[in-house]
């Protein structure tokens, strides 16, 4: 038995193993491996969709895989059956549904509604809750192929006070400001959806992974709003301030449509005032992922995420989303990567989040 034959043994063990009860429990969860680091994922996100013209529903996996490949409902509770329910296209990253599959689908027809119907925003299928998260499957895998694009660096002085006080095993807290993303749109342990997994939002996760990886207590503190831009994060300063944090996340950008100068004016504006108010925190300061390309221009994440990288100094380090999502996107669809096909991450996508910004604290 060769050893990718194994690893997806072991895979298969570990993503049909029952949990030992099915309550939320974010202390489990962790940002996992990243994805642009290591030869096999877990619980990649697909959303099949039968194309106009095309007999089967059809997705992509973002590598190619090295052996099998291991898909579960997205509760994780059932395992799909290759060959029975979905067959991989040898030699390739696409996955194509038989037709007496279990999995659900999506026809292009209803990904792109005509106008007026329920459940759409733009042009596009849309749901908050776990509509989206029911509709996307996982899949887990081995793989040989390297990641395409860059990848985050360690930012270790720049965030040296917390580094300190992590490697002393002191208690931390994180205070996350943010919009819907950083509330914890579309997790599904956030609490406004409540479904397995209950994975939690990616500022817990980084909580979580932290305290794993340093032994220490590391507490968060959610501050994010949904609908909110960069300004409603003034009238939390006292809030911010008030938890004595050690680390504060900042994440806007999603519900802002100015050019990326403006915007790096207004979070340099917050930043200021973020660090009068909690002077000696260090500062994570988010270039967010990018919204559904039909309805969002293409160039207005990466104008923000240059924006984000000049404000970078002693104390304030960025965690690049934008390019891992760009990359991610080269050959995901978004309907994989969303939770409500608009402009929320799904739980993959949070872990994304959280990846990111542990990068910044090293190996």
């Amino acid at each position: 038995m060769n050893r990718n034959m194994i690893a997806v043994i072991l895979l298969f063990a570990v993503i049909t193993a029952p949990a030992a009860e099915n309550t939320p429990g974010p202390e489990i969860f962790t940002a996992g491996r990243p994805v642009w680091s290591g030869s096999c994922i877990k619980n990649e996100p697909m959303l099949f969709i039968q194309e106009e013209g095309q007999k089967t529903a059809t997705a992509r996996l973002l590598f190619n895989p090295s052996g099998g490949v291991v898909i579960t409902s997205p509760d994780l509770l059932t395992t799909y059956e290759e060959g029975k329910d979905y067959i991989l296209k040898h030699g390739s990253n696409v996955v194509e549904l038989t037709e007496s599959s279990r999995i659900p689908f999506k026809t292009h027809a209803q990904m792109f509604p005509p106008k007026g119907s329920p459940n759409m925003f733009g042009d596009v299928l849309h749901s908050e809750g776990h509509f989206f998260h029911d509709l996307q499957v996982q899949a887990s895998y081995v793989y040989r192929e390297k990641w395409g694009g860059a990848v985050p660096v360690a930012e270790t002085e720049k965030l040296k006070n917390t580094i300190g006080k992590l490697k002393a095993k002191q208690p931390l807290t994180i205070v996350a400001l943010g919009d819907s993303i950083t509330e914890g749109y579309n997790a599904s342990g956030f609490k406004k959806i409540n479904t397995l997994p209950f994975q939690p939002p990616y500022p817990q996760l980084v909580a979580n992974t932290l305290e794993e990886k340093f032994g220490g207590k590391v507490s968060a503190v959610n501050l994010g709003q949904a609908g909110s831009v960069s300004s409603a994060g003034f009238g939390l300063l006292g809030k911010v301030a008030g938890e004595k944090p050690d680390l504060i996340i900042i994440a806007y950008g999603m519900n802002h449509a100015e050019n990326g100068e403006e915007f790096g004016k207004k979070m340099l504006k917050l930043l200021d005032a973020v660090k009068a108010g909690s002077p000696g925190a260090d500062i994570v300061l988010v270039a967010p992922m990018c919204g559904n390309p039909r309805m969002f221009p293409a160039n207005r994440f990466a104008g923000y995420r240059d924006a984000l990288k000049k404000l970078e100094g002693p104390g304030v380090a960025v965690a690049d989303v934008t390019s891992i999502w760009n990359e991610l996107m080269k050959k995901k669809s978004f309907s994989d990567l969303s939770g409500n096909n608009v402009n929320h991450p799904n739980d993959f996508s949070h872990r994304v989040y959280a990846q990111v910004i542990m990068s910044l604290f090293g190996k």
